[in-house]
């Protein structure tokens, strides 16, 4: 802050001396313009002669020397009470400018929750709110992907153990047993396979914002209608929709998710899959006949790896699967929520705005799963 003193002082002093240069030239311009206007006068008045000792003013002025230390001490006078005045304000400026550079150098230093006071309404009240916000995301974002790498290596545990323990039953096996050991390492792979992929498209989501580039028109009833014949769904569609701006794989994706999510809770009954206008909005609902999830749960589905008490790994999926069609909907602008489906089950609502976001940053407090 030293240096930021010596600067502004530099240019108090310099701004200062300016002026008093430019006051001093004007005051020596304009006295000797009053001494000739005088001198004319009173040779006029003479009658066109005049003696130098009778001329005025002509011994009475003070010499140019003292004039000129008049205004230097006048000069200096006038620094020192701008420095003495601009010193409590130069002090607070600088005390908040050290306070946000010890929060930045400590937020650098791994003090993820590490922020600064705002203070005043200034720009540096408005550095220390832009910093603090930044803070606070890329904590949330750290915190998320911690949070998704302890799941991810627990999650990888369970297919690997069973994978090595398919291996070593292999060897030696009757040939039946040989190909239900040879049915479960696909299974096991596929399900790896599927873990990776969903963590991979997670990571992303998290890290990046959907740009506007990537945003383009979708025909979300073509869309629907392409998934929902693939999923053997009951279909409610619009005879017209207009296009939704939006990125055509990940919506395709987030409705997949939600169809393979509503056919692994009730598989002997095909979901319903209904898209409706809503004018400033398009709402995609997904209902099931399964066995519903409780309304303290509807919001935890959509942590990674969350599932309902009662539904272990045994039920399908890799834990990802509602927690990518949240993130993918916050790309979007929109939203996802779990409701009950009247006459049991479970009905997963997803609005899109008509209108494409700008840049959409991703909510890392908490990504979103599957049952």
């Amino acid at each position: 802050m030293r240096r930021l003193y010596l600067r502004f002082y530099a240019a108090l002093l310099g701004a200062l001396l300016l002026f008093g240069v430019l006051a001093l030239a004007a005051f020596e311009y304009h006295a000797q313009a009053q001494r000739e206007e005088e001198r004319a006068a009173w040779i006029d008045l003479a009658g066109g002669w005049a003696e130098p000792a009778l001329e005025p003013l002509a011994e009475a002025e003070a010499p140019p020397a003292r004039r000129l230390l008049a205004v230097a001490a006048t000069l200096a006078l006038l620094a020192l009470l701008i420095g003495a005045a601009a010193h409590p304000v130069m002090r607070s400026l600088s005390r908040r400018l050290e306070a946000l550079r010890a929060g930045v150098q400590a937020f650098g230093a791994g003090e993820l929750g590490r922020r600064v006071p705002v203070q005043g309404r200034d720009e540096v009240a408005e550095l220390a709110v832009a910093f603090n916000a930044a803070a606070a995301r890329l904590e949330a974002l750290v915190q998320a992907q911690r949070r998704l790498l302890a799941n991810a290596s627990h999650e990888l545990r369970s297919p690997l153990a069973r994978l090595k323990l398919a291996l070593e039953l292999l060897d030696g096996a009757a040939p039946a047993a040989a190909a239900r050991h040879r049915a479960e390492i696909a299974r096991n792979i596929a399900e790896l396979d599927a873990l990776i992929d969903e963590l991979l498209l997670a990571a992303r989501l998290q890290a990046d914002a959907v740009s506007e580039a990537a945003l383009q028109p979708v025909d979300l009833r073509a869309l629907a209608a392409e998934e929902g014949a693939a999923a053997g769904a009951r279909l409610d569609l619009p005879a017209e929709l207009d296009p939704v701006p939006g990125d055509a794989r990940l919506l395709r994706r987030a409705l997949r998710n939600l169809l393979d999510n509503a056919r692994r809770y009730a598989p002997g009954e095909p979901p319903q899959l209904t898209l409706r206008d809503g004018g400033d909005h398009v709402e995609l609902r997904v209902a099931d006949r399964g066995p519903g999830v409780p309304a303290a749960e509807r919001e935890r589905i959509f942590e990674p790896f969350h599932r309902l008490p009662g539904h272990a790994e045994h039920a399908g999926g890799v834990g990802l699967g509602l927690s990518l069609v949240r993130q993918i909907a916050a790309a979007h602008g929109g939203r996802v929520h779990c409701e009950d489906h009247p006459g049991g089950g479970a009905c997963f609502v997803l609005w899109l705005p008509r209108q494409a976001p700008a840049a959409v940053a991703q909510p890392t407090s908490r990504a979103s799963a599957s049952r």
